[in-house]
């Protein structure tokens, strides 16, 4: 089932592929064929990852991870004292 799955997730990348490219070479739009090859691959990436039920984190963990040396600063800051 998962090979079913992943089969599916190109194939339906390829289909993207096929039907968006060519518009994005033939308009010269180039920093959007990146924008779009990069954020598609992410997609397929993490699609192929999560039928494989590989945990992938939350992105607000990550986030949350980032700005937690503020959190001590943004309370002092904020209440009276």
């Amino acid at each position: 089932m998962v090979l079913i799955i992943i089969l599916l997730v190109l194939g339906f990348a390829a289909v993207l592929c096929i039907v968006e490219v060519p518009k994005l070479i033939q308009t010269k739009l180039f920093k959007e064929l990146w924008a779009f090859s990069l954020l598609l691959a992410l997609g397929v990436v993490l699609s192929i990852l999560k039928s494989l039920k590989v945990d992938i984190g939350n992105p607000s963990d990550l986030f949350a991870w980032i700005y937690s040396p503020l959190e001590g600063v943004m309370k002092s800051l904020l209440t009276k004292g």
